[in-house]
């Protein structure tokens, strides 16, 4: 095959596997502009782990277990404290897949009012993939990363 033939056919499953995303975060109301271009995607990404590894002193968040430890993070999700004015923004949530991350636009309050669900498609409940939710300037963030024997907790601009 040739090279131009390869990258088409990666492009339609990339395109497929946002559809399907779309099909599954169907509970919720979803922007028009949901999805970034990919190069803009992956820029995007890279500014953002960039911007968490200058971050110091996260919350360690350690259970017994795997399952305790997540526990702990979503309770930690669930009583973060944040300002009422955030709810009403937009963000980008972080779906990771096999091949890609995609950054993905949502309404920070419902992300939160569908917590459960969201960290269900992030596979994040399972233990696959970190939380990671952030204002498209970076002005604020929130991000559980797993490591070897903990979770950690980064958050700021609120």
């Amino acid at each position: 095959m040739n090279f131009d033939r390869i990258k088409k056919i990666e492009r339609l499953k990339r395109k497929n596997r946002r559809n399907n995303l779309i099909k599954q975060l169907s509970f919720l109301s979803l922007p028009k502009d949901l999805f970034m271009e990919v190069e803009a995607n992956e820029s995007f990404c890279r500014q953002v782990f960039l911007t968490l590894s200058k971050h110091h002193n996260p919350i360690i968040l350690q259970g017994r277990d795997n399952e305790e430890t997540i526990y702990m993070s979503i309770q930690a999700l669930r009583n973060l404290d944040m300002p009422t004015a955030l709810f009403n923004k937009e963000c980008r949530v972080f779906f990771f897949g096999e091949y890609e991350i995609e950054a993905v636009k949502l309404n920070v309050n419902e992300v939160f009012m569908n917590l459960e669900n969201v960290l269900d498609l992030t596979r994040f409940s399972k233990g696959y993939g970190d939380f990671i939710l952030v204002d498209e300037n970076l002005l604020f963030g929130i991000c559980i990363e797993r490591t070897e024997y903990h979770y950690e907790l980064i958050k700021w601009g609120f």
